[in-house]
């Protein structure tokens, strides 16, 4: 069985990322327990609900989100 153009790797959750124009972004699980990241998902559950149709939508800066995710990668490894 082929792998899809737009599959998502094993341990991987696709999000949306931005405020307007959105970007997509693959971010591990394992980052899902960092701090910053609970910050993210309850800036989209107050702006989006929890019912949020089809894929995770954060509303960030797309900028601030790879460093962000930098910063939660970084300590994750230390």
């Amino acid at each position: 069985m082929g792998r899809r153009k737009d599959s998502v790797p094993r341990g991987y959750v696709p999000m949306m990322v931005g405020k307007g124009e959105e970007e997509r972004f693959l971010v591990h699980t394992k980052l899902f327990k960092h701090p910053l990241f609970t910050v993210l998902l309850e800036m989209a559950e107050q702006e989006f609900g929890y019912a949020q149709p089809g894929v995770l939508r954060i509303p960030c800066d797309t900028e601030q989100f790879r460093s962000l995710v930098s910063a939660a990668t970084a300590k994750s490894k230390s």
